[in-house]
């Protein structure tokens, strides 16, 4: 990860954000409407641009919006708060009883023969688990984490 060079690390934040007070009401709902991701979907990004690999950004219900290589200028334009998760934490291994809905990657350009044994993709999930395991939240177009955060969530 590219972390010290594409970030600043705030070590008062919390250890987990379980317990912030960021919650789903009409003034994020406008805010969300005003928000835009300037990267595609599955982005790769050089380690200088780079703050966290194959990450994903879930918003306060606990949807996924968006994963890939994740840089600060990717959510600049992003109003309102999100958290980024893992690649481990939003995709591998994320507990069953937490997911409230998931689908299939679809990727009909794969002519991979084992394609179809790839584990369901969580796409919503509990906002409880994605604050407790956030590496990051975004909180008007910034990033704010710290190393604890990283340390204790980033596997």
């Amino acid at each position: 990860m590219g972390l010290y060079n594409t970030i600043k690390f705030d070590e008062t934040l919390p250890i987990s954000f379980y317990d912030d007070l960021y919650e789903w009401n009409l003034q994020m709902r406008d805010k969300y409407s005003k928000s835009k991701i300037k990267s595609k979907l599955g982005q790769i990004l050089s380690r200088d641009k780079l703050f966290c690999k194959n990450a994903s950004i879930f918003d306060l219900i606990g949807t996924k919006i968006w994963w890939g290589d994740l840089g600060q200028k990717d959510v600049e334009d992003l109003k309102g708060v999100y958290y980024i998760l893992s690649e481990h934490k939003s995709f591998w291994n994320v507990p069953k009883d937490v997911i409230k809905d998931a689908k299939y990657n679809e990727d009909p350009f794969s002519k991979s023969p084992f394609r179809d044994y790839l584990p369901l993709e969580p796409i919503l999930i509990d906002i409880k688990y994605i604050k407790s395991n956030a590496i990051a939240r975004i909180v008007d177009g910034k990033i704010q984490t710290s190393e604890k955060l990283i340390h204790r969530n980033f596997q």
